[in-house]
């Protein structure tokens, strides 16, 4: 809904109440002891209750353009952007020198 304010200021349409309400569906696979456990998200649905005066066109122009500018959506299809760094008692740590047991 941040997304929804932010462009409604830069579009100059007006909003009046926003809503929204989430659902979504996810489920682990794998085995914990194989270190082999993948977790996903099947399903998210996002249904927003918005009051505005504006015309639709305008209010469907907005929502557009704050779904495509939201970065948490963007991010969710490209795990690539994600980069882990660690340290393990002070020092660097990288847990790919320590490949997961295989047959766990």
């Amino acid at each position: 809904m941040t997304q929804l304010e932010r462009y409604a200021q830069m579009m100059k349409v007006e909003l009046g109440s926003v809503r929204a309400s989430i659902a979504y569906s996810v489920t682990a696979e794998g085995s914990v002891l194989a270190q082999t456990v993948r977790a996903r998200a099947d399903r998210i649905a996002i249904h927003y209750d918005v009051e505005s005066p504006d015309t639709p066109e305008r209010v469907a122009g907005l929502m557009r353009n704050a779904r495509n500018g939201c970065f948490a959506r963007q991010s969710i299809g490209r795990p690539e952007l994600f980069e882990d760094t660690a340290t393990l008692n002070g020092e660097v740590f990288d847990m790919d020198d320590y490949p997961a047991p295989v047959g766990g």
